[in-house]
């Protein structure tokens, strides 16, 4: 595997260069990586893990995750991170459908309700460094498994072959100018496909990669000081953080660059005179990551939104019309992309499999499901999503699954979930609209959010509930959201005070004896914990707020300030 073969020569060349280092003060060098993870691997192959057998990590993001990565390459396995802040029950579900062959993790409770062996990795089998690493995975075998929303209710699992794996690296390494020089942030979330730019393109090229605290990636403010303090030359911001420091006064970057952005639509263009190129990057977990891309920092038209740009040069990006007929420029249409890193499938799912990768002109695509359009310079546009799927805080939502989790309620008996947008067409917040069974009612909302939060992870949890008689639905039969968008009533409460919202900080953060200046993020809070916020805001004090409200007024007096602004 080129990817392998890429971290051992710079372990040979340049061994005492520093690869990882993170937030709990560990540091490894190129020998230190190479070394522990050919143990772990020997390890893993003592346990029994075989080329293709799925290796499941949850574990926290420090330097021991991505040495595990590493080592289950090395082994001929497939990766298979997991989130540990997800709830309980949504891991033991990941953990089923992932049917992992061993896992690795500092809480193996998790573990034994799905009947999975788990190990810590402190007590991995001793294995000899010097024995020689498994050399049989072949190119097509899984090299990862990412886990995504479901539109039928259940999470499904992306794979990934080593092949597409190693394309990918190389390309991207060339596009960002990866080199030993580099020193790239790590900041994304375990099972998060972003982690694969931050990593391997910079460990294959001789970089070091710094991973930042909770606290450092979760506000602007801590984040470009952090960047700073740092030394780092580029960076992944998604884009609600970053537009945040797009408007931050004497934003200070440092060495910073490059910055790259994605997961979900950019609205904001770098202002004059900001100091790092801006990158944005398009691409589903089916084709590893990016695949499409756009300097914006360069882009004259201001009159539109950020474009999306044009695909990596091992990428084909097809324009079709439902019936998958080629569309003329300009013309909007689903966008298929071809080349060597559309992705192997989806786990357990052939159905969903042969729905969504699809052979064009001879070549095997991935039909993404976004509307686009291309552009007379030949860069695409994206318009909108052709389904029910929405990015929510960068991370992929189907609305089907957290409908499918609010019906599981033994109260409910029918339930909808509808995401408002903004006005650059981005989600703000997922509004759910239920049919109670006889005998339940509103009064049940505090069970079914409960409920919620156990079974979905916090950016899934919708931060309204409404009851309605029945579901309004279209003339095909189909549940009907603008309509239900529409006639949802309107914030019942007054705008609530400093002090209520300082209730709301001290639940969501776990902390008490703050007050109304407290910012959000200085006190250990994150983008997941502000959703969690915009949760508790809505459904306890009935106000409609987003996440993007309480990055950019994250003290309860300033939040408070703009809440009474608004209904003025």
């Amino acid at each position: 595997m080129d990817l392998l073969d890429a971290v051992a020569r710079q372990a040979r060349r340049t061994p005492d260069a520093v690869a990882l280092t993170d937030h709990r003060g560990a540091r490894l060098t190129y020998a230190g990586l190479q070394a522990r993870a050919r143990a772990a691997a020997g390890s893993l192959t003592a346990l029994g893990v075989r080329p293709g057998d799925r290796v499941g990590l949850v574990l926290p993001r420090t330097v021991e995750l991505f040495v595990l990565e590493l080592a289950v390459l090395l082994a001929g396995g497939c990766f298979t991170p997991l989130d540990p802040d997800q709830p309980p029950d949504r891991l033991r579900l990941l953990l089923e459908r992932a049917a992992v062959a061993v896992l690795l993790t500092d809480d193996a409770e998790p573990a034994r309700d799905v009947g999975v062996r788990a190990v810590r990795p402190g007590a991995l089998p001793p294995a000899d460094p010097a024995a020689p690493c498994p050399r049989d995975a072949r190119p097509e075998d899984p090299a990862y498994c990412l886990f995504t929303s479901g539109s039928t209710g259940t999470p499904v699992g992306t794979l990934i072959s080593r092949a597409a794996l190693d394309v990918y690296v190389a390309a991207y390494a060339r596009l960002v100018g990866a080199s030993p020089r580099e020193r790239g942030a790590q900041i994304g979330s375990p099972g998060f496909d972003v982690t694969i730019d931050e990593l391997w393109p910079f460990l294959t090229t001789g970089a070091s990669v710094h991973l930042a605290s909770d606290a450092d990636r979760a506000s602007p403010r801590a984040l470009v000081n952090w960047l700073r303090a740092h030394r780092i030359t580029q960076t992944y911001i998604p884009p609600l953080l970053l537009e945040s420091v797009f408007s931050l006064d004497g934003a200070e970057l440092g060495d910073v660059r490059l910055i790259r952005t994605g997961g979900e639509r950019l609205a904001a263009y770098p202002p004059p005179g900001f100091p790092s190129r801006v990158l944005n990057e398009y691409g589903p977990t089916e084709t590893v990551a990016g695949a499409v891309f756009c300097d914006v920092s360069a882009w004259s038209d201001r009159s539109v939104l950020p474009p999306i740009g044009r695909p990596l040069p091992h990428i084909r990006a097809r324009v079709r019309d439902r019936a998958g007929r080629p569309v003329a420029p300009g013309t909007p249409g689903e966008l298929y992309l071809g080349g060597p890193t559309v992705g192997i499938g989806y786990l357990g799912d052939d159905e969903r499999t042969a729905r969504r990768f699809v052979e064009v002109d001879g070549e095997r695509c991935f039909r993404t499901g976004d509307l686009v359009r291309e552009l007379p310079s030949g860069d695409l546009e994206f318009l909108r999503r052709l389904d029910d799927q929405v990015q929510l805080l960068g991370k992929r939502v189907e609305l089907g699954e957290a409908e499918s989790a609010a019906g599981a309620h033994p109260a409910v008996r029918r339930a909808a979930v509808a995401a408002p947008v903004d006005a650059a067409g981005r989600a703000e917040r997922l509004v759910c609209f239920v049919e109670w069974r006889p005998g339940h009612d509103a009064a049940g909302t505090e069970g079914l959010r409960d409920h919620l939060r156990r079974t979905l992870p916090p950016h899934m949890v919708p931060s309204e509930v409404h009851t309605v008689d029945r579901l309004p639905t279209t003339p095909s039969g189909k549940v009907d959201r603008r309509a239900l968008l529409a006639a949802r009533p309107a914030a019942g409460y007054p705008p609530p005070t400093p002090e209520a919202l300082v209730t709301v900080w001290e639940r969501v953060l776990g902390v008490s004896g703050l007050t109304a200046d407290a910012d959000f993020f200085l006190h250990g809070g994150d983008s997941a914990r502000a959703v969690s916020a915009v949760t508790e805001i809505g459904l306890r004090l009935g106000v409609q707020v987003t996440a993007r409200d309480v990055f950019v007024h994250p003290t309860p007096a300033r939040l408070a300030e703009r809440l009474t602004e608004e209904t003025r």
